[in-house]
């Protein structure tokens, strides 16, 4: 099954909008489409790229924006909205989530993440943060594909970007813009300190 997909233009008044078609591939395929592709398209890498990370403010909705490039031409790949909230951090003190700004890839996102999740994610660099290093096997796609997230979501992954697997078990992937990868991406060959458990 195919489905068409409108990229809105990042710059409108320069370019238009592109339609794409792409492969869709529900949730309990995905393992088995990526047993077709070959060993040289995966990859294994861990986030390292530098963030900066402050305290939201409850109520703040917080507006993320996934770019990328096709053709030399930016698009807008998704958009989504999150609302700061308040929840017990690692200490049990209630406190407000953490509003991160990628500041390492090609979109500079912001993102949502609740205080204890980022504290067990990130350590403190200076005055940016980094993620904890935990190798993931990524397998760069030939091809457009959506994938259907183990929540039920729709994911787009445009040819050469990658699909990640975090357990492939419970079918629990998601995708990777190629520009992301490049930008914070590290694979484990190029560190010695990284090994796969």
């Amino acid at each position: 099954m195919t489905e068409k997909v409108i990229l809105k233009s990042a710059h409108p008044e320069e370019y238009g909008d592109l339609e794409i078609e792409c492969r869709v591939i529900p949730n309990a395929e995905i393992g088995a489409y990526l047993a077709t592709i070959s060993e040289d398209k995966k990859h294994v890498a861990c986030k390292k790229g530098k963030v900066s990370a402050r305290r939201g403010t409850p109520g703040e909705v917080v507006h993320t924006v996934l770019k990328t490039i096709v053709d030399g031409r930016e698009y807008i790949l998704s958009e989504e909205t999150a609302t700061v909230g308040e929840r017990p951090d690692e200490f049990g003190d209630i406190v407000a989530d953490i509003v991160v700004t990628n500041i390492s890839s090609t979109s500079n996102e912001e993102y949502v993440v609740k205080a204890i999740k980022f504290a067990q994610m990130y350590y403190q660099d200076g005055p940016f943060y980094v993620p904890e290093a935990e190798p993931r096997v990524l397998t760069e796609v030939p091809e457009n594909v959506i994938i259907v997230t183990s929540w039920g979501a729709k994911a787009i992954c445009l040819k050469g970007s990658f699909i990640v697997t975090y357990n492939a078990e419970n079918n629990d992937y998601n995708t990777l813009e190629r520009g992301a990868y490049l930008s914070t991406y590290v694979p484990v060959d190029d560190d010695p300190k990284l090994t796969l458990a």
